[in-house]
């Protein structure tokens, strides 16, 4: 019999039951309980602890085109498909299949090594850097990738029309002025503090910039095409592309299926010949879809309820490989920590929470203990923005919960009791998780503080757009490291930064950033960092509530993925284990 914690309530039952209606009408079917992908019927004897989770299983469709040769549930749906322009999560992960930058990361040691580039180095501290280019490069159809299509695209990047998220990355060139980049850039045809000479590229900047070859592995600085770079309408989505994939189709919210680039620089090409990022929105739904075998890898987190029978199921099935003799497969399920942080963003142009006093109020009301322990999945809770995952880099921390503290700071704002503050608006995209910590925090500021927080669900495109015009009060978000150094997280609220989205400026902290960019020697560097977040917290923009660990399952018949505190995954490296493998 399965343990009681593993016994859903009866409104979870009904949930689940209507979570998984299917929506396409294209019919419906009951998994197969008998493998649960593959793993024999030795697990038979624990199937009701993750049995409850298949009340009815969403299949693919039959109106569907049929599988891919690996399939990805990659979360919601993938808003576009410009490296230069994407931010979220789902959209990375296709556009690191279908595009390379001069780097690429090792996923194992998560340090860059040579991709489109064939050797790289540095010079002058990290304010100087060197590329040179892998002769006879192409794109996906077929015309040759050069160091001209390098530069046009970062010149892309900077330019104030393209919108990008990113540009700031590459305001430190030597010679550049971001304050007046599009005439700058409309009166040459060059870029300042980049020189091409045939396959060598060489990059000067005016300070030191010693995570550049990191950041060249990351979408916003990898080229793109002409006809991207042209922003034809008439092209649009049907670009060639320079990884180990192109897209072959895309279905709106449906699917992403991308074929194998035969121009690929590297060898050998991948193995799998085709690959699906399914939109997936629900995490049950994701989660049926890999039980039943559907999918190969659940790129997104598993509902909270699911992880501690899948933990069990792991550790089961290690005993059962100890007891008989047999090597362990590879585990589907292992958290690990991951360089991201959860956590709401707070609108500080609105009242009352311009008040710092109200705001800081919010955070000594919380208990992230508890939050923690709700969410699982060996989430600690967080009092800082940055992950402690740096050896030398020991993030300043938040006040612990002091209900009492903030019941005072409340009555010093001008609301004794929660008396005459106005209602005020969460606003969280769709997922069970984000629901959760929404109605815990719901009710923790109401008990504690006597205030009313309405809560909004909206899609993800929605919430963000609401962030970039300030048009919340409190609002769901996270933040995942684009390289492994603390800036990554604590440049995101400079008061010019397009990723702020709260509305905080502060000229200290700007100046501290500022301070730590020109900075050569790394412990100095990291002493400005640490001031810089110890007033990001002090005076209270964000909540940190917990730090993420990795929750993807990944099917043990899929080879060449390795966890990595970064979600990185080298697409090029995937492929299925051949049908005579054990």
């Amino acid at each position: 019999m399965a343990p009681t914690r593993w016994i859903l309530k009866a409104s979870w039952q009904r949930r689940l039951a209507k979570q998984a209606l299917n929506p396409s009408g294209c019919g419906a079917m009951l998994p197969d309980m008998d493998g649960f992908g593959g793993n024999g019927p030795g697990w038979k004897a624990y199937l009701p602890a993750l049995a409850w989770f298949a009340v009815v299983f969403i299949g693919i469709p039959a109106c569907s085109p049929p599988p891919a040769e690996l399939v990805v549930a990659n979360g919601p749906d993938v808003q576009i498909l410009d490296p230069q322009k994407a931010t979220s999560a789902p959209d990375g992960r296709v556009l690191h299949a279908l595009f390379c930058g001069l780097t690429q990361l090792n996923p194992e040691s998560l340090k860059p090594e040579p991709a489109l580039a064939e050797a790289f180095g540095q010079e002058r501290g990290g304010r100087g850097w060197w590329f040179q280019l892998r002769p006879n490069l192409r794109w996906s159809d077929g015309r040759p990738l050069t160091g001209e299509d390098v530069v046009a695209s970062w010149r892309r990047l900077l330019h104030p029309k393209t919108g990008a998220a990113y540009r700031n990355w590459l305001f430190p060139l030597e010679g550049l002025d971001p304050n007046n980049l599009a005439q700058q850039l409309e009166q040459r045809q060059d870029l300042p503090g980049v020189h091409l000479d045939g396959l060598r590229l060489e990059v000067r900047f005016s300070i030191p910039v010693p995570a550049f070859a990191e950041m060249c592995a990351y979408h916003a600085l990898m080229p793109v095409p002409p006809s991207l770079r042209q922003d034809s309408p008439s092209t649009q989505g049907s670009w060639p592309s320079s990884g180990p994939y192109q897209l072959q189709r895309r279905v709106i919210r449906d699917r992403i299926r991308l074929s194998a680039n035969p121009y690929y620089w590297r060898a050998p090409k991948p193995e799998a010949k085709s690959l699906d990022f399914l939109t997936v929105e629900s995490q049950f739904t994701a989660l049926n879809l890999f039980l039943a075998g559907e999918v190969h890898l659940v790129a997104t987190d598993v509902p909270a309820l699911a992880v501690p029978a899948l933990l069990e199921r792991e550790e089961v099935l290690r005993r059962q490989a100890r007891e008989h003799g047999r090597q362990p497969r590879t585990a589907e399920f292992d958290p690990v920590p991951y360089w991201a942080c959860y956590f709401y963003r707070i609108n500080v142009t609105r009242t009352p929470l311009q008040d710092r006093k109200v705001r800081q109020a919010l955070n000594l009301a919380v208990d992230r203990k508890a939050l923690a322990a709700m969410v699982g999945a060996r989430r600690p809770p967080a009092y800082s923005l940055v992950p402690p995952l740096i050896p030398d880099y020991q993030p300043p921390e938040l006040p612990r919960r002091n209900p009492e503290k903030a019941r005072q700071l409340l009555a010093e704002a001008g609301f004794p009791k929660g008396e005459n503050f106005p209602p005020i608006e969460l606003l969280y995209n769709s997922a069970e998780i984000h629901r959760d910590v929404a109605e815990s925090l719901q009710a923790q500021w109401q008990e504690v503080l006597g205030i009313e927080v309405r809560l909004y669900n909206q899609e993800w495109k929605v919430v963000l757009d609401a962030q970039n015009r300030l048009q919340y009060d409190l609002s769901r978000s996270s933040w995942i490291g684009d390289y492994l150094d603390p800036s990554t997280f604590l440049e995101v609220f400079r008061s010019d930064s397009p990723h702020n989205r709260c509305g905080w400026e502060d000229p200290e902290y700007d100046r501290l950033l500022d301070q730590a960019q020109l900075c050569e020697q790394r412990q100095p560097r990291l002493a400005l960092l640490q001031q810089a977040e110890q007033r990001l917290l002090q005076y209270g923009p964000i909540l940190p509530l917990f730090y993420y660990t990795t929750l993807e399952l990944v099917s043990s018949d899929l080879r060449g993925y390795v966890r990595n505190p970064r979600g990185y995954v080298d697409w090029a490296a995937l492929s299925l284990a051949k049908s005579e493998e054990p």
